[in-house]
């Protein structure tokens, strides 16, 4: 059993109430604890002295297992304290919140916990059980169906089409319970990480979630649709100056949404790299460093972790003929080498289905103040520090 510590004081109290019960020790740290005192003091039976010592030697085992299970820097909370009762209660009023104010606090955490993208799942799900139980303690109940809502809009946008369909499929039924959504989840989770670890052909592996709900909100920063504030290149915007570098219409500012600022910029670029017959081991997953291509290109629809659709818009260099851009947005790529792992955002990448490969953009690289370094078929991407982010090997 886990020692108690700052921060682990929920799971700790279930463990060591549990071991408690087992070895039968539970009754001496409840609220009704009370020594056996004798009826007449003056003339104590023998049932009565019999009592006492069974139930001085319980307390102490009581006592010996609350302290084996406290580290060092916690022991200071029961100090004082002669009886396991005294033990338990001061350890409850350090580490459990009381009143008005705890109930906020705890209440504003449980609603405000948000997990972001690459998060755990098991370790997110376990803190709000946690903020849960520490309500419950407080006597103010979260019930499981609004436990189970604020499960579901914790999550990352990358989820919400999966929860959305597996609420619809089960016709959001009555009975539904928070554990069984819980397994689902797991149980997707861990499918999610396995298909992104094992995608054949991928030496520089893509993972991320899709997101097209942003299509019709208005930016507060531009007063554009297409995107909020946080994802606006304009001046003032989250990406204030990462738009495309490309040429630009010389209607821009009649342009009505984010699709329609980047078609301007894409129909002259050329993108060099094309599959060569004897390359046939790269496959289309694969990423290929590129020095010709003014935007990174992306052929994995479910790589990007946001994305916006683009119509009407063609780029030329891949094969002989003009190919259609179907959409824009942010992948997220796992860098893997020298037993070291890196992500990197790749912001604006071009979803391109029928491009021969994925290719990443040294020109990109370089405007973000990083380059690379070609030496014995091998090409080591550096960042504006100088630090190695990643490593490409010739093919061919």
């Amino acid at each position: 059993m886990e020692l108690l510590k700052a921060d682990n004081w929920m799971p700790w109290k279930r463990r060591m109430l549990a071991m408690l019960r087992d070895l039968g020790l539970e009754k001496y740290v409840d609220t009704t604890a009370k020594f056996p005192e004798s009826a007449d003091k003056s003339a104590t039976t023998t049932q009565e002295l019999e009592d006492q010592k069974k139930w001085t030697e319980g307390d102490a085992r009581a006592r010996t297992r609350i302290e084996l299970a406290i580290g060092d820097a916690e022991m200071i909370h029961i100090t004082g304290a002669k009886m396991a009762r005294e033990m338990w209660d001061q350890l409850t009023i350090v580490k459990e919140s009381k009143g008005r104010l705890g109930v906020l606090v705890t209440r504003r955490a449980l609603y405000r916990a948000m997990a972001e993208e690459g998060f755990d799942m098991a370790e997110h799900i376990s803190q709000l059980r946690k903020l849960q139980e520490e309500l419950h303690i407080m006597n103010n109940i979260v019930t499981d169906d609004d436990f189970l809502m604020i499960l579901v809009t914790s999550l990352p946008e990358s989820w919400d089409n999966y929860t959305s369909s597996f609420l619809g499929a089960s016709r959001n039924q009555p009975t539904l319970k928070s554990h069984e959504l819980i397994a689902v989840l797991l149980e997707e989770d861990q499918r999610r990480k396995g298909r992104n670890g094992d995608s054949a052909g991928t030496s520089l592996q893509a993972k991320g979630r899709a997101k097209s709900e942003n299509s019709e909100k208005e930016c507060y920063n531009c007063h554009k649709k297409g995107h909020i504030s946080k994802d606006c290149w304009a001046k003032g915007g989250g990406r204030e100056g990462q738009g495309p570098k490309g040429r630009r219409g010389p209607n821009r500012k009649n342009r009505s949404n984010q699709a329609q600022d980047i078609n301007s910029s894409l129909n002259d670029v050329s993108y060099m790299a094309r599959a060569l017959d004897n390359s046939r081991d790269i496959s289309k997953y694969d990423w290929i460093l590129d020095s010709g291509t003014t935007s990174h290109i992306c052929t994995a629809r479910d790589a990007f972790t946001e994305f916006y659709p683009l119509t009407n818009t063609t780029i030329q260099g891949v094969g002989n003929d003009p190919i259609s851009a179907q959409g824009h947005g942010t992948v997220i790529l796992k860098f893997d080498f020298d037993g070291k792992s890196y992500r990197h955002q790749l912001w604006n990448t071009l979803y391109v289905p029928d491009a021969p490969n994925c290719l990443l953009s040294i020109s990109r690289l370089d405007d973000m103040g990083g380059h690379v370094e070609f030496r014995n078929g091998e090409c080591i991407l550096k960042d504006k520090r100088n630090s190695i982010v990643g490593k490409g090997y010739k093919n061919n």
